[in-house]
C-alpha cells in the first residue's frame, strides 16, 4: 500500500463522529483499564480527550484498539465543533514514531556521536543529581540553566519553573520570549489578564481586527467564527506582510511593512482619542488617565506622600470636576496604610472621606497641567494624548508604506463597530525588540475604544476568578510561606547573579513624536524579569554558555524543547552545549539538542497523560472560557514519563518542597477553585472533573449580569473588588539594573518606587518606567532594516522575514511525520515571480539565503502574495533523516535562526531580539542538502513501528534512528 493511500484512508476513516461520547465514570489513568469508555468487541475503546498538536487543544475521540491507539476523530459537542487538522490525525505517527525515546539514556560516545546506552530511571536521577549538586557547589547555583519548550503545556512549564527556581537557577533558555510573554507580561501589568491572544469574542462581533496571525494554521474552529461573523455582515481586516489564506478572506488587507506596526497602532490610538465613541468613561473609573503624573521628579505616578510630608503612599490624587476638589483614589485594598477597608478603592477628599458622586478630570486647564501645592501637574491623559496626536495617518502611512485611505478605512471599521469589535494578534508582531511596548499599545487601543470585557468585544482571555490558573503552582507555596531558602536568597541577590545583568543600554533607533525623525537614543533596561522572576531568555544564556559572560553556565536542564532550531545563534548554542559540564534533556525523541546531552530522559506523548486544559495563545470566546480534560489513551510507552511526574520525582532527589506531593493533588486544588467560585465552575476534585469531562467557564456577565471588571471578577487576590488586577505591578518581583536606589550607566539613579494595587489599569505605565523603554508605547525601527541599515542594502537588497505558520508542523515538530512531511516536504522560501526572474530562480529550485551573518538553504515557491522586495522563509526546519553525525541531524541546513545575531538590542523588559533583516538570494549549483528525503517513498523510514517491533527493541544502545542514507545502502 502507498503511503498516500494510507494517509487518505485514515484521514477518510476520521470522520466527525455522530454522536457525544462524553459521559464517563471516573475513568483510570489508562485506556487498557478504563472501563468507564465507550468499548466494544475485541477490547476497543473510544476515549474523549484534547489534541496538544498545537496551541489549538481541539476536543477529539481516539479509538484504542487491545490498547493501541488506532483513529482519531473530532467531538462536534464542543468548542472545536469536530474540526481536526492533520496534525491531529498524525497523532498515533507520533506515538510510535521509530525516533521517539522510551528508555532512559546515557551518552557513551563524543557530544554529538549518536552513542547512547540504556540506563534504569533510578541511575538517571541518581547521576543528575550527584552532578547538578556538584555544580551547584563548586560555582554557584546559579550557574545551572533550565529550559522549558513552547508553553502550550502551561502546567508541565510551571513544574519546570518551580522545580529550577527553587534550586537557584536564575538562567532560562526559554523560547517565551519570542512568542507571548510580551503581550503577557505586559498585560500583567497593565490590567491583570491577557485578551491579545485570548480575548476575542468573534461570535457576536461586527468587526474582526487580525493582525499578523494566519487563523487557519492552528485550531480551524477559529476560522469557522470568522467566516459565520462575515456571514452575519461583521468586517474582517487583515494586517499582514502576506497575502495569506486569511488576506484572501478578509473584508480589507493592510500589507504592513514589517517591522512598523507600532506606527500604525499608534494612528489607531490617535484617531480613537478624538473620535466620539472614545471611552471616556471606562478611562475615567477603571483607568489612570485621571492620575497626575509626577514628570519634573520621581517621573512615578503621583502620590500624596510626593507632594507633601507625611502624606500617604496610597491614595492617588485626582481632580474632581463634580465638587471642584482635590480627591485621591484609596489603593489601600489590604488596609495597611489606614485608608483601606470600605474606604479602599474610593474616591476620597483632604478629610480621608468618600466621595460618592466624584467626577475624576481625565485632563487639566488646556493639557497643560494643573497647580498643586506650588507645583504643576499633568494628567496621564494628557500625556498620552499629547503623545499620540502626531500619530497621523499621514505619519503611519509613510512609516508603514500603507495607502492613507486604507489606514482610513480600517480605523473607521474598528470604531464604528467598537464597542462590539475585537482584535487577534499572532506571535510574529512579538518578534521584536519593542515587543512590550508594542503589547501596551494594543491594550491601550482595546481599552480606549470601549472593547474591553463587552459582547463581541475583547472577552477577557480567561476567567481569573474561577481558580483555574497555572501560576497557582508558583504562586500558592509563595504565599504559604514555602519559598526554599536557597531560592530567597537567589532573589536577594539576583543583580549580580542574573544572567541579565550585562543586557540593555544599547542604541536604538526612536521615532520624534513631534517631528516623526528618527533619532538615535540609548536604550533602557528593566533586567528581562521573564514573568517577574529570576530568570533570563535565549540570547543572554547562550552568551553564559559559550562566552562565560556574564559568568559560565556549568549545568543544564532542558525539557521538551529544542533551542538550536528555535533560538537565534544556532552555532554559538552548539558552542555552548559542548562547554557544559552536565546536561540532562526530557524530551519525546532525539533531536539536535538531545544529541549533545549527557542523559536523555523519556517523556510521555502528550495523550498519554491526565492534564486539566484551556485555552492558549489565540483562541477567541467560548474557546477561551473552555476547560476540559486531556486523558491518556494508553500508559506511556516503555519507560516514558509525564513530565510533570518527572519533576516532581526529581524534586525528592534534590530536597525542593513542590508543595503538593503530585500533581494530581494540584489538580485538586486546581479545579476546586476558590469559595466565591459559582458552584457551576466548581469541582470537588479531578476525578469529579474527569467525570464532568469539560467544564465550560459560564461567562461573569451571564453570572454577575456586568462586565468582570465591575464585579470584581478581574481581580486574582479574591477581593472581589471593582477594578484589574494589579498585584504583580512595580519592582517587587525582581529585576536588575531597575532597583531603587540603583545607579543607571548614564549617571541617573533610580528613585524610591512606592508599591501599590490601586485596581486600575494603566495606560501611562509605571512599570514600563521602570522595566521598559518608558511609560508610554514609542516607535522603535527594528534594527536591521532598509531604513536603519541603509550600509547593507547594496548587497542585501531585500526584506527578509521569517516566522509563516504551516499547517503541517508546529515550530521544530513534526518533521519526523511521513503524513505531515508529505503534505510539506521542503523548507520552502517564498519570493515574487518578478523577483525570481531577475535572479534566475523558477518554482522548486533550492536556493541560498544570506544575511551578513550566515546563510542557509530552502526550495523556493515563486507566488504574488509576497511583495517583490520581501523574502519569506520557513522557521525552526531540521532532518531527522539525517545522521546525527551529519550536522546534527541537519540542524543547520535550512534553519531561518542561524542568518540573526544575537548580541541585541533586545527588548528591555523581555528580552526578545530581532527575528529580522536583509538578504540576498541565489540559486543553489548544488540542490538540495545531503541525505534528505526527497519523494514520499523516502518517508517510510518514519512509519510507525507495529507492537512486535516495539517489544523487540528494548532500546539497549540507544534509539536506532532511521535515516535516508542508511535505507539507501549507505552508512
Amino acid at each position: 500500500m502507498s503511503l498516500k493511500l494510507s494517509r487518505r484512508d485514515f484521514v477518510k476513516a476520521s470522520a466527525v463522529a455522530s454522536a457525544s461520547a462524553m459521559l464517563l465514570g471516573a475513568a483510570p489513568a489508562y485506556a487498557d483499564d478504563a472501563p468507564g469508555a465507550t468499548a466494544g468487541a475485541d477490547d476497543v475503546k473510544v476515549i474523549p480527550s484534547a489534541c496538544r498538536q498545537c496551541y489549538g487543544r481541539c476536543a477529539l475521540f481516539g479509538t484504542v484498539e487491545n490498547g493501541r491507539l488506532t483513529k482519531i476523530e473530532g467531538n462536534p459537542d464542543l468548542f472545536s465543533e469536530g474540526t481536526l487538522c492533520g496534525r491531529a490525525f498524525a497523532i498515533p505517527q507520533e506515538l510510535y514514531n521509530p525516533t521517539r525515546v522510551r528508555y532512559p539514556q546515557r551518552r557513551v560516545g563524543e557530544k554529538g556521536s549518536g552513542q547512547w546506552k540504556r540506563i534504569t530511571w533510578e541511575e538517571a536521577y541518581q547521576e543528575a543529581a550527584e552532578q547538578f549538586t556538584k555544580i551547584g557547589e563548586e560555582y554557584g547555583w546559579h550557574t545551572i540553566a533550565h529550559q522549558y519548550g513552547t508553553g502550550r503545556d502551561m502546567l508541565q512549564f510551571q513544574a519546570i519553573n518551580k522545580l529550577w527556581l527553587e534550586l537557584g537557577s536564575t538562567a532560562t533558555f526559554g523560547v517565551g520570549n519570542l512568542c507571548w510573554v510580551g503581550s503577557y507580561f505586559t498585560s500583567q501589568r497593565l490590567y491583570g489578564d491577557e485578551t491579545q491572544y485570548t480575548g476575542w469574542d468573534g461570535n457576536n462581533t461586527d468587526a474582526i481586527i487580525i493582525w499578523c496571525r494566519q487563523e487557519r494554521s492552528r485550531g480551524y474552529y477559529d476560522w469557522l467564527t470568522v467566516k459565520r461573523a462575515q456571514e452575519r455582515g461583521a468586517k474582517v481586516v487583515c494586517v499582514d506582510p502576506r497575502f495569506t489564506c486569511t488576506a484572501s478572506k478578509a473584508d480589507l488587507w493592510l500589507p504592513i511593512r514589517p517591522g512598523s506596526d507600532m506606527a500604525l497602532v499608534l494612528a489607531f490610538i490617535n484617531e480613537i482619542m478624538h473620535s466620539e465613541k472614545c471611552a471616556t468613561d471606562f478611562a475615567r473609573q477603571y483607568t489612570n488617565a485621571p492620575f497626575f503624573i509626577d514628570e519634573e521628579g520621581t517621573g512615578y505616578q503621583l502620590r500624596q506622600s510626593m507632594m507633601r510630608e507625611g502624606g500617604n503612599v496610597e491614595l492617588y490624587p485626582a481632580w474632581d470636576e463634580a465638587h471642584d476638589q482635590l480627591i485621591y483614589w484609596s489603593g489601600d485594598w489590604q488596609n495597611t496604610a489606614g485608608v483601606g477597608g470600605p474606604r479602599a478603592f474610593q474616591w476620597l477628599n483632604e478629610a480621608g472621606e468618600i466621595v460618592p458622586d466624584a467626577v475624576p478630570a481625565l485632563t487639566t486647564p488646556d493639557g497643560k497641567g494643573r497647580e498643586i501645592d506650588g507645583k504643576t501637574y499633568r494628567t496621564s491623559w494628557d500625556i498620552l494624548l499629547e503623545h499620540v496626536t502626531p500619530w497621523t495617518v499621514e505619519r503611519a502611512a509613510e512609516f508603514c508604506e500603507l495607502p492613507e485611505d486604507k489606514i482610513r478605512e480600517a480605523i473607521a471599521i474598528y470604531i464604528d463597530a467598537s464597542p462590539h469589535a475585537c482584535f487577534t494578534r499572532g506571535q510574529k508582531v512579538e518578534f521584536s525588540i519593542n515587543t512590550s511596548g508594542i503589547s501596551q499599545a494594543f491594550t491601550i487601543m482595546m481599552a480606549l475604544a470601549g472593547n474591553f470585557d463587552s459582547k463581541g468585544g475583547q472577552n477577557i482571555g480567561r476567567e481569573p476568578a474561577t481558580g483555574y490558573d497555572s501560576f497557582m503552582f508558583d504562586v500558592v507555596p509563595n504565599k504559604e510561606g514555602r519559598m526554599g531558602a536557597r531560592r530567597k536568597q537567589t532573589a536577594m541577590n539576583i543583580k549580580k547573579l542574573s544572567v541579565c545583568q550585562n543586557t540593555g543600554y544599547q542604541p536604538i533607533l526612536q521615532a520624534d513624536d513631534a517631528t516623526g525623525e528618527l533619532r538615535e537614543v540609548t536604550q533602557n533596561s528593566g533586567g528581562q524579569v521573564i514573568y517577574g522572576q529570576q530568570g533570563g531568555f535565549g540570547a543572554v544564556t547562550t552568551k553564559a554558555m559559550a562566552k562565560g559572560e556574564p559568568f559560565q553556565i556549568h549545568g543544564y536542564w532542558q525539557q521538551t524543547s529544542e533551542p538550536i532550531l528555535s533560538i537565534e545563534g544556532g552555532k554559538e548554542i552548539i558552542e555552548g552545549f559542548k562547554n557544559l559540564d552536565f546536561f540532562v534533556n526530557v524530551d519525546i525523541f532525539m533531536t539536535p539538542s538531545g544529541e549533545l546531552a549527557d542523559i536523555i530522559l523519556p517523556a510521555a506523548h502528550p495523550n498519554e497523560v491526565d492534564r486539566v486544559e484551556w485555552a492558549h495563545s489565540g483562541h477567541g470566546y467560548p474557546t477561551s472560557h473552555t476547560y476540559l480534560i486531556r486523558q491518556p489513551f494508553h500508559a506511556p510507552l516503555g519507560e516514558a514519563k509525564d513530565d510533570m511526574d518527572i519533576c516532581f520525582e526529581f524534586a525528592k532527589y534534590m530536597d525542593v518542597d513542590m508543595y503538593w506531593k503530585d500533581k494530581y493533588e494540584f489538580f485538586d486544588y486546581m479545579v476546586k477553585g476558590p469559595e466565591t467560585l459559582p458552584p457551576q465552575l466548581s469541582c470537588a476534585n479531578f476525578e469529579e472533573f474527569r467525570n464532568r469531562i469539560s467544564v465550560t467557564g459560564v461567562e461573569m456577565a451571564t453570572v454577575r449580569n456586568a462586565p468582570k471588571y465591575e464585579t470584581g471578577f478581574m481581580r486574582k487576590t479574591s477581593d472581589f473588588r471593582p477594578g484589574f488586577n494589579t498585584m504583580y505591578r512595580g519592582n517587587k518581583m525582581g529585576s536588575v539594573y531597575r532597583f531603587p536606589g540603583t545607579t543607571t550607566p548614564d549617571g541617573k539613579v533610580i528613585p524610591a518606587h512606592p508599591q501599590s494595587d490601586n485596581g486600575k489599569m494603566e495606560l501611562w505605565s509605571e512599570d514600563l518606567l521602570l522595566y521598559g523603554n518608558g511609560p508610554l508605547p514609542m516607535y522603535i525601527e527594528p534594527p536591521i532594516t532598509k531604513v536603519s541599515r541603509t550600509d547593507l542594502t547594496e548587497e542585501y537588497p531585500y526584506t527578509l522575514i521569517t516566522g509563516g505558520r504551516s499547517h503541517a508542523f508546529f515550530h521544530t515538530e513534526y518533521r519526523n511525520s511521513p503524513w505531515m512531511r508529505e503534505v510539506h516536504m521542503f523548507p520552502t522560501m517564498d519570493i515574487n515571480p518578478a523577483t525570481a526572474a531577475e535572479l534566475g530562480i523558477e518554482q522548486d529550485d533550492w536556493c541560498w539565503i544570506e544575511t551578513y551573518v550566515d546563510r542557509i538553504r530552502q526550495r523556493a515557491n515563486l507566488t504574488e502574495a509576497i511583495k517583490p522586495d520581501t523574502i519569506h522563509v520557513e522557521h525552526d526546519w531540521w532532518f531527522p533523516e539525517r545522521a546525527a553525525t551529519d550536522d546534527l541531524h541537519g540542524a543547520l541546513d535550512a534553519n531561518c535562526n542561524i542568518l540573526f545575531e544575537n548580541n541585541g538590542p533586545y527588548d528591555p523588559a523581555v528580552g526578545t531580539d530581532n527575528f529580522g533583516g536583509l538578504c540576498k538570494v541565489y540559486k543553489a549549483e548544488e540542490g538540495a542538502p545531503d541525505n534528505i528525503c526527497m519523494t514520499a517513498e523516502d518517508l517510510r523510514i518514519f512509519l510507525p513501528l507495529t507492537r512486535e517491533q516495539l517489544a523487540q527493541d528494548g532500546q539497549d544502545d540507544g534509539v536506532a534512528m532511521p535515516t535516508v542514507a542508511a535505507a539507501k545502502g549507505g552508512k
